[in-house]
């Protein structure tokens, strides 16, 4: 069965050096909990993504696949594992959907991440106040989404842009909090 999960991004960052089309974050993070998702908050464990294939694994905006932004196998999407989670690393199309998701990440309006997965192993424990589902691995990553609608609230997206205002080329860094949670 396949399954979305949503995350907040945390820190949106705009940095001069590249063309503005270029995002980079974390739609997984480990070891952190979701909201409540009716009745149960879930964990991703360090461990779901060994021996887990990117080759096929698109951007999309709101989990459609008629909205795609980067992939893989074309070259405009990287992922990879490290401590914290999956890290991706996309330059967008100029295209009309790209720049309306460039725009409302800048100005605070997306500020969710999420992924598409099935699950091959996962554990439950019965919680005070909702069940606890951990995943310990996933079969494979379809998917991950530019999102307004977040579950998770530990994540990171960053745009790299020139100053079109001041037309310089310092580095500007603009950060635009989600809620965070000291875990």
């Amino acid at each position: 069965m396949r399954e979305t999960r949503t995350y907040s991004i945390s820190n949106i960052e705009i940095r001069d050096g590249t063309d503005g089309r270029t995002i980079t974050g974390y739609p997984v993070v480990f070891d952190k909990p979701s909201q409540n998702l009716g009745g149960f908050i879930e964990y991703i464990d360090k461990n779901a993504f060994q021996d887990v294939s990117f080759d096929n694994v698109y951007l999309l905006y709101g989990h459609e696949f008629n909205n795609v932004l980067a992939r893989v196998d074309a070259g405009t999407l990287t992922t990879n594992v490290d401590q914290t989670g999956v890290f991706f690393n996309a330059t967008l199309p100029n295209t009309t959907l790209a720049n309306d998701v460039l725009e409302n990440i800048r100005v605070g309006n997306i500020q969710g991440m999420s992924f598409g997965f099935t699950v091959a192993d996962e554990t439950w424990k019965t919680g005070d106040e909702a069940d606890i589902r951990t995943i310990l691995k996933i079969d494979e990553l379809f998917e991950i989404t530019l999102t307004p609608i977040p579950a998770y609230q530990d994540t990171k997206v960053a745009i790299a842009q020139r100053d079109k205002v001041h037309h310089s080329s310092e580095l500007e860094l603009i950060e635009l909090s989600a809620i965070e949670r000291e875990l």
